[in-house]
């Protein structure tokens, strides 16, 4: 198995992550200004268990938080890691 792969889909307000090529799960996503809410997350039951959610989910706000963007958790999971990881609390400079 390859290291998983996460990209920013846009278009569709969301954030993939791909196994070897395949889909596996995503974070979605709504844009207001500054502000990303991250409002979704979901792992297909093949891949679960294998931490990936966390995977997607850190560098899914790594990427907003780089981007200057407020994190909006209304996610549970995402709220939870937000609660682990301060430093998402806030965007960038802020």
């Amino acid at each position: 198995m390859s290291e998983p792969i996460v990209t920013d889909i846009p278009e569709q307000h969301r954030y993939e992550i791909s196994v070897d090529g395949v889909r596996a799960g995503l974070a979605s996503y709504r844009d207001s200004g500054d502000r990303r809410d991250f409002h979704h997350t979901e792992i297909d039951k093949a891949f679960g268990g294998q931490g990936l959610a966390t995977k997607l989910i850190a560098a899914a706000l790594a990427d907003t938080h780089s981007a200057g963007k407020q994190i909006v958790p209304t996610c549970s999971f995402v709220e939870a890691y937000v609660a682990k990881h301060p430093e998402y609390a806030n965007p960038a400079g802020n």
